[in-house]
């Protein structure tokens, strides 16, 4: 019997711990006194919660299905545990969890409340959406709700209306974690830079030491044009973070673009000692020895950076374009097939594609990757342009015109493409002459005659 009491007072002292944010010390005591009684399952509970602040999702997750096998049926333990499984990128199994939550009790609104969060997530927007509206038959004003929602209609660039969401839940819950951030990027993605410093600033004022706001701001601020600002953020990054490699990396990119190329090359290969597949140094090392004309240290960081299989839109168009200009265009085109695989609808990685694939010689493809630009974008001159260039080129003149035409149709005053449709023309007509005389010219060599043009 000593030995349950003391499990009992060591879970007592776990909670006053937890109260005062010592969460290793609250975690330690918890453990504690399940391996004394290990079939209490709130216990277990508790150490998933703890874990949840020490952000251990995964471990959490197992600590809430242990409770599960001793309480099935507990609503928290199953809320928290489909939460975790959306953080850890597990969103089928957090659905299925909610699925079971509602089944227990169909008026728990947090297993509508959640779903909103893990279907955006997937990209099934419209059920998030059908998942806002089941929940707010049972909780009207939810902050959480609101939060979620704006998520998902950011991800859509439904910007407005993600902003309406977001204000609504700070109407609902000024200190909700992270709204702030979410309003800085929306007002960022709709172009309304100073509103979103605005937003980041506040969030700073909240917590001032959370250096992923710092980088953030401080990209916004070098995109403002406040190079001084950017650079003092970037610092203070890695003055609170001096072992984590983003700081060194956005300072390394600041001091690129102040043109201190020696300085940036020292802050991102730190970056890279801290980690050595940190996303867009390399590229950013191979873009600086490229402007110094060290073309094959250049050609190296772009491998490198290739070899990462990088995920990011931004750094993999932006690698392309550089191996393009390196004169690597079968990476190029690597990376640019990555890209489209990615974003199908994206029309401008499809007109690089093209583009790639026609300095390659890889004509009747490359046009085919013109009508994809064309078909998310079917006013995309630059993919009309190219198109046209490379049909010229295979001595399809007719439809290279009807490309022109289209051009011409969406600019009229493109002195570019007024040019090519006049050279287009006067292929064609040469064409038909050449064509004329490779018909005409046995007969009168045969005869002993000279062809005369003149009638």
């Amino acid at each position: 019997m000593n030995d349950w009491y003391d499990a009992e007072q060591q879970v007592e002292k776990a909670q006053e711990l937890f109260e005062q944010q010592k969460w290793p010390e609250a975690l330690e005591l918890l453990r504690a006194a399940v391996a004394i009684n290990p079939y209490n399952g709130a216990w277990q509970f508790n150490i998933g919660l703890t874990l949840d602040e020490m952000e251990r999702y995964g471990e959490a997750i197992e600590a809430y299905e242990e409770a599960l096998t001793l309480q099935p049926d507990d609503l928290e333990a199953l809320n928290h545990l489909g939460i975790d499984l959306t953080r850890v990128g597990r969103f089928k199994d957090a659905i299925k969890n909610f699925e079971r939550i509602e089944a227990l009790d169909a008026t728990f609104e947090p297993s509508y409340c959640n779903r909103i969060g893990a279907y955006g997530e997937m990209g099934e927007h419209e059920k998030a959406e059908e998942m806002f509206y089941l929940a707010r038959l049972y909780k009207d004003q939810c902050p959480d709700c609101y939060y979620a929602m704006g998520c998902s209609l950011q991800a859509r660039e439904l910007y407005d209306k993600a902003i309406f969401c977001w204000q609504k839940t700070l109407d609902l819950d000024d200190q909700h974690p992270d709204v702030h951030l979410r309003l800085a990027e929306a007002y960022w993605g709709k172009g309304e830079l100073e509103k979103a410093r605005q937003h980041y600033l506040r969030e700073l004022r909240k917590n001032p030491g959370h250096t992923d706001t710092l980088l953030d701001l401080g990209e916004l601020l070098l995109e403002m044009d406040h190079l001084d600002e950017a650079g003092e953020k970037f610092r203070r990054a890695i003055e609170l973070a001096p072992d984590h490699p983003a700081g060194y990396y956005c300072h390394g990119r600041w001091l690129e673009e102040a043109g201190r190329y020696a300085d940036a090359v020292t802050a991102l290969s730190r970056s890279l000692v801290l980690d050595p597949t940190y996303p867009g140094a390399h590229l950013s090392l191979g873009r600086i020895h490229y402007r110094l004309g060290e073309r094959d240290e250049a050609r190296l960081h772009l491998r490198k950076e290739l070899l990462l299989r990088p995920d990011d839109p931004h750094i993999l168009l932006d690698l392309a374009n550089l191996l393009m200009d390196s004169g690597e265009t079968r990476a190029a085109v690597a990376c640019l097939k990555r890209l489209t695989q990615l974003e199908p609808k994206n029309a401008d990685a499809w007109q690089n594609l093209a583009v790639a694939l026609f300095l390659r010689g890889r004509y009747e493809d490359g046009i085919l990757a013109c009508d994809e630009a064309l078909r998310c974008d079917p006013k995309h001159v630059m993919a009309l342009f190219n198109q046209a260039l490379a049909l010229e080129r295979l001595g399809r003149y007719d439809e290279a015109l009807s490309a022109i035409r289209r051009a011409l149709e969406i600019d009229p005053g493109d002195v570019s493409l007024q040019k090519l449709e006049f050279r287009v023309r006067l292929l064609k007509v040469r064409g038909r002459v050449f064509k004329l005389l490779r018909g005409l010219w046995p007969f009168g060599r045969g005869n002993g005659r000279a062809l005369n043009l003149n009638g």
